[in-house]
């Protein structure tokens, strides 16, 4: 083999793990957030009964 194929051969790996260090590198990231204290899970009780008084403006009006 000559020089230049193994340089090619060489930096087609070194491409190759670099993107699958960085494909992992961001789902561990994405799963941190995920943990975090920062994100909130809210409950929408009330979304239900303001959708239910606006089905209907016009019944108000009558």
């Amino acid at each position: 083999m000559t020089y230049k194929i193994k340089s090619l051969i060489y930096l087609s790996c070194f491409v190759v793990a670099a993107f699958i260090y960085n494909g992992i590198q961001q789902e561990d990231e994405f799963q941190a957030q995920l943990k975090s204290q920062e994100f909130v899970e809210a409950d929408f009780e009330d979304a239900d009964k303001v959708e239910k008084s606006e089905e209907n403006p016009l019944d108000k009006e009558e």
